[in-house]
């Protein structure tokens, strides 16, 4: 895959296939995201979309949760020309804050915080995050806003799956994400078709290198394989 490929047709969300499935275990998400934002039209067209249902609302500033929204939350920010505000997970700031206790998607608790001198009576904020799976992160970060008297606009992330908390936040608040309707079901499942796609050309490539290695004095690739095998090579 050429990751900064851009095609010539770009029906919505087409670059979620740039999505990178984990490699590496339960202990990490199911998938990364971040890997979209390499390619700059991807990224442009994800804000896009991000921002669609929002073109007709008053925002006065855009905040992103701590640490992969403050990649999209600052690219909403700045296609909306207005400023950003990061929601910080707890003992980064140096100066007077706000605190709020949650429980992430892993099940882990922790505490986000926030500067006192900007979400207060009358700010309109739009809160912006990676991914909203259990909506724990999410739901804190607009309990925060909300005790300091800002109102919140909408909720933005490239997908909010539809568990008990994805459904709570679709239900109360305006939100946008770039999932169309027809893979909706994938990311509740937590398996992208793409990704077998992906595998395949893996295993492709892996097996066009090996046989690079075939050994002149066998016929075919699976006696060289079985010579190695058996030399220990």
């Amino acid at each position: 895959m050429d990751i900064l490929a851009v095609p010539a047709d770009r029906p919505k969300g087409w670059y979620l296939s740039l999505m990178a499935p984990n490699t590496k275990g339960p202990a990490f998400a199911w998938l990364d995201p971040s890997r979209l934002y390499c390619n700059s039209q991807a990224l442009a067209d994800c804000v896009k979309d991000l921002l669609g249902p929002f073109h007709n609302d008053s925002i006065d500033i855009v905040a992103g949760i701590d640490a992969m929204g403050f990649i999209l939350g600052a690219c909403v920010a700045t296609t909306l020309g207005k400023g950003f505000l990061a929601i910080r997970k707890v003992g980064h700031l140096c100066v007077e804050t706000q605190t709020q206790n949650y429980t992430d998607y892993s099940g882990r608790e922790k505490t986000m915080e926030v500067r006192l001198d900007v979400l207060k009576p009358g700010v309109r904020v739009l809160l912006v995050d990676q991914w909203i799976e259990t909506g724990g992160t999410m739901k804190a970060a607009i309990e925060l806003a909300e005790r300091l008297g800002a109102t919140v606009v909408g909720v933005a992330a490239v997908a909010i799956e539809n568990t008990e908390g994805g459904k709570w936040i679709k239900k109360n608040y305006k939100f946008s994400h770039c999932i169309p309707e027809e893979l909706q079901s994938q990311i509740d499942q937590k398996y992208l078709n793409s990704f077998k796609n992906e595998q395949l050309k893996k295993t492709q490539i892996q097996n066009s290198n090996s046989k690079k290695f075939v050994n002149p004095s066998y016929e075919t690739y699976e006696e060289s394989k079985l010579c190695f095998s058996l030399s220990g090579v």
